[in-house]
This record gives C-alpha cells, structure tokens and sequence, in this order.
C-alpha cells in the first residue's frame, strides 16, 4: 500500500514503514522518494520497491498481523455472544423456575390452570397467568419477563415465545409429571417388590374410568403412589387383566414382582375363577388379594340399612327432612330460628346430607339430626299452621306425621350402633394401621354389637325414644304394628335369631320392635361382620393374615412361644 499525503511531496510504503523496523534495511525499505513530479517516474519506483526482499517481509507481517487482529476480533465477539447467550439462558431458567414453583402451587392446592377466557383484556385470565401477575408485582424477574411480553405482543402480529400460553403449561404439566413418576418407579424397583391398587369410577361424560395406585415400601416408610388413571372400553375381569399389564408395562414394572392386590368386592374384582385378582394370581401366586377393611364395614352397614322396611322407610325420611330444610333459603332460615328460639346461647347445628357411598359418615348425620330434632318438629309444626297457608304446608304435614315412635326409635338405634361403627371405620384408614390393630377394631365392633343386643340395651333405647315422643306430644302406640296378621321371614333371615322369634304373637309395642327392629338389626351386622371379616384359613391370603395374627398376640409369646406362633413363623 502507497501513502501519499498532500502535505508532503513524498510517498511511504505502507507495510514496510509499520512491520518493518530491522536497522538493515533502515535506508532501503521505508523508502521514501522525494521530489516526484510525476506519477510516471513514481510507477517504476513502486514496482522496484515491490520486489525487494525488505517489503516482501514486511507484507508477510502484515499479513500475519491481519490474521491475528482479525481472529482476536472475531473471539472477542465470540466471548461477548456466549457471555449475552448465557445471560439469556441464566434469565430464562430463572422464569422458567419461577413458572414450575406457580405449577406445582395450583397442583398442590387442586387449582384449574386455565381460565374461561384468557385475553389480555380479560378481568380474570385464569389461575396461572393471575398468579403471573401477581408476582410480578413484588419480583423484578417476572416483571422484566411480563414487561417484555406484552411489549412484543402489542408490536408485532405474529405469536411470540413468552412461556406462558396453554401449551407452555402443558408442557411444564407433562414434564413435573414424567419427572414424579420417573421417581416414583426408581423408588419401587429399588423395593423391588409391590402391591397395587385399583378402582373403578365413572366420570361426568359416563366413560369408565380405573385409577392405578402403588404401595410399596422405601426407606422403610409405606407409601402409596398414584400412577395414572386410564379409560375402560369395558369391565370384564379379561379387560382389566389387559390394562394392568399395560400400565405396568408402561411404568416398568414387573407383573412378577406383585406381592398384594387391593379392589372392592364386586365380582368383576374379586372374583374366585375369572375376576382380576385370581387372573393376576396365575401370574404368580404371590400375589395376594385382599379386600380393604374399610369398604367391608361400610358394606355390612349398607346390609343393616336394608336389614327391614322400617329402616328403608327411615333413611328414606331423613334425606327428605334434609332436602326440606336445605332446600330453600327461607326455611333454613326458619330452622336456624327454630334452634335459636329452643336452645338460647348455643350453636346452631346443620343438617348434613347421607353420604351414599360412606355410610361411617352417616354417624355425623344421625347425630346432628337427633341434637336438633326439637327443632326441626318446630319448623314443621309452623309451617303446617302457617297462615295464610305455606306452599310447603302439605309437605310439612306429611313429615310431621311420618315423624312417629318409630322413626326416632330407628334414630336412636342408628345412633347408638353407627356411633361405633364409625369409629372403627376411621380407624380402619389410618395410614400407619397393621393387620394385628384392624383385626382387633373390627373384633371390637362385633363385640359391642353382640353386647347391645340385650333386652336391657334395648329398654335403655326405647325408654329414650318414648321420652322424646312424648316431649314432643305425639301419641304413644299400644298395639304392636301389624297386630293380627303375620308377615313372612324373607330367606336371608332364616338363618338369623330372630327368625324363630317370626312365629310368636308379640304383646306389647316394646316386644315388636326389639324383635322385628333392634335385633334384626344387630343380626344383620354381626353375621355381615363374621362373613367378610371372618379370615379363611384354607385360602392362601388367609393363612399369611392369620399368621401375622398369631404373631402379634401378645399371650403366644409368654414364656416359650406356643405350637401356634411357631406354626405362625413356618407359614410366612
């Protein structure tokens, strides 16, 4: 390269005055002409100059120099690129992190995502974009990230990446869930050995629905761990044989590695030749079918409901007294009124409707209805005198007569009996319970009962219900119901105690209903309680449940432990 500045008449190689500086080529190579008139005489100096070794050198240098300045040049940009890229990659998992806590936040609490609609000119856009909002409030990470967003969206037309549409939610969704149940599965191959438990349900579209829990143990601490829920083209035990070696397939499980089975009773379930539990059991033996405790007892108290036409004539009562009082804001706050007026200073009681599936929950129902019956009669009697007439007045003088001896007489027996009942089922869910304690709740309850099926007992709770019939002026029967026809023992009752009581010719009201209500009641529970908690030995669920049975009582391991604790330990 020639310079040539106006200023000086002379003309400087470029390369060589800056990348040569040898003192061997001080007078050759920098070279310098002076005086040139002409660019003529000047061209030959050039091509002279371009030969000589010296400015061979110094293009060299140049050239080198060039390379480097260029390729620093180039990482300094490189450097400065990484550094933004990694910045943005840092403020992207911060947003990203805050994103997954407000996730795991609405799943915890069983909070919808989504909202009806989600545009930025809605009031409420749904519960995670609100809950956005809201930290942005108090974190400048959100804030800078919202800022940004809605700069962009109002900018330019078309959808930009923000991390928070539907499908950003989703995906967050599929990943926390792949992430738990990825642990969940490490967790039960390190235990290696597992139970599984399976219900059924049918969702608000009438789709058949079957949940796939785990139990295991990790850490020594028994865990339950709900894995997926899957749709039922149909309910055959076949079927569902088919979708739980899928869904162990899908978890990979080992279908040979199943040690418990937990299902209801229905036949589809627990079936001997083709429900699930014996269809799993020729997979492995092992695999041990039990029926959840819980679910027994609430099935031995669906039976005593059913137990005779006076009680399904009471249940049936009391869901109409509920809906009465429920039902209509006016005569709830008449009942409310009623109480304040009877029982002055004291907390007003609400009705609670019966629980179809849990019959333990009944027991708070009962009870509440018996606390405030006074009440209710009140709000009944008003309303039935009401003047001008109520339009729930026909109504109200139905119940009113439908509230007779009989009916507080099955309140007070329902009370009594579901009050214990319903502390065993409790018990019965506890999550630290072992076989040992569910065996002695459950022997607990069929020894209460049998201690209530008494005359005595049932004086005490005749006694009761004639007092608060007369309290409440009703007329107090003398004739038994039913005096001077006789009625036939249905078949399930032959059986029973009270069957043989069928043909007597009762004297007195008392007589009729200990025989005909109480103890046909507690018959029904006791024989529902031997049959679905009596363990059979034969079986090979039954042998293990004795076994650990045998081991936990306390009197087979005084002194030398007995032929049966050591026959106990050979079992399992």
């Amino acid at each position: 390269m020639v310079l040539n500045r106006p200023t000086d008449p002379a003309m400087y190689c470029f390369s060589c005055r800056i990348f040569l500086r040898e003192e061997k080529f001080k007078n050759k190579t920098a070279w310098k002409t002076v005086d040139i008139d002409t660019w003529r005489s000047a061209i030959g100096k050039i091509k002279e100059h371009a030969s000589t070794e010296a400015h061979m050198m110094s293009m060299v240098r140049w050239n080198i120099y060039s390379k480097k300045a260029l390729q620093a040049a180039f990482d300094t940009l490189d450097i400065q690129g990484k550094a933004t890229q990694e910045k943005e990659r840092q403020r992207n998992r911060e947003i990203l992190t805050r994103l997954i806590d407000i996730s795991l936040y609405l799943a915890r609490q069983r909070q919808a995502f989504r909202g009806d609609v989600e545009l930025s000119s809605s009031a409420n856009q749904g519960n995670f974009i609100e809950l956005v909002k809201t930290l942005a409030q108090y974190d400048s990470v959100m804030k800078l990230h919202l800022d940004a967003v809605q700069e962009k969206q109002a900018s330019m037309k078309r959808p930009q990446v923000s991390l928070l549409s539907n499908r950003s939610q989703n995906d967050i969704i599929m990943s926390l869930g792949t992430f738990i149940r990825r642990k969940i599965q490490n967790e039960i191959k390190e235990a290696q050995i597992f139970s599984i438990l399976l219900d059924e349900t049918t969702d608000v579209s009438h789709k058949e629905q079957v949940s796939f829990v785990v139990r295991y143990v990790s850490d020594m601490e028994i865990k339950e761990c709900f894995l997926q829920v899957c749709t039922l083209e149909s309910t055959t035990g076949k079927e569902l044989e088919n979708v739980v070696i899928s869904l162990l397939q899908d978890n990979g499980l080992d279908l040979k590695n199943i040690r418990g089975q937990g299902y209801d009773g229905a036949a589809n379930m627990s079936g001997m030749y083709k429900g699930l539990q014996s269809r799993i059991c020729a997979h492995d033996e092992k695999a041990l079918y039990v029926h959840c405790q819980a679910h027994c007892l609430n099935l031995v108290l669906v039976e005593s409901a059913k137990s005779s036409v006076h009680f399904v004539t009471f249940f049936s009562l009391v869901e109409k007294l509920y809906v009465f009082c429920t039902s209509s804001t006016k005569r709830h706050t008449a009942f409310l009124k009623c109480q304040q007026s009877l029982y002055p200073g004291q907390r007003v009681v609400e009705l609670q409707k019966l629980s179809d599936t849990r019959w333990s929950c009944r027991e708070r129902s009962l009870k509440a209805l018996n606390k405030v019956l006074k009440a209710l009669i009140k709000l009944l009697t008003d309303i039935s005198e009401s003047d001008p007439p109520d339009t729930a007045a026909g109504d109200a003088t139905m119940y009113l007569r439908a509230i007779d001896v009989e009916f507080l007489l099955c309140l007070e027996i329902t009370t009594t009996v579901f009050q214990v009942t319903g502390v065993a089922s409790d018990a019965l869910q506890q999550k630290d319970l072992d076989v040992s304690t569910a065996y002695t709740v459950t022997d607990g309850v069929l020894d209460t009962v049998k201690n209530l099926r008494s005359e005595e007992e049932f004086k005490t709770i005749f006694q009761k219900a004639i007092e608060k019939a007369e309290d409440a002026g009703m007329n107090i029967p003398t004739v038994p119901p039913g005096h001077g026809r006789k009625r036939k023992v249905p078949a399930r009752y032959l059986h029973s105690a009270t069957a043989a009581q069928d043909s007597r010719t009762f004297q007195t009201v008392e007589e009729f209903y200990r025989a005909k209500v109480y103890f046909m009641f507690l018959d029904t529970i006791t024989e529902g309680l031997n049959r679905r908690f009596k363990v059979d030995g034969t079986m090979p669920t039954g042998k293990i449940l004795q076994s650990f049975q045998s081991l936990t009582v306390h009197d087979n391991w005084v002194g030398t432990p007995n032929t049966e604790a050591v026959q106990a330990i050979k079992t399992l």
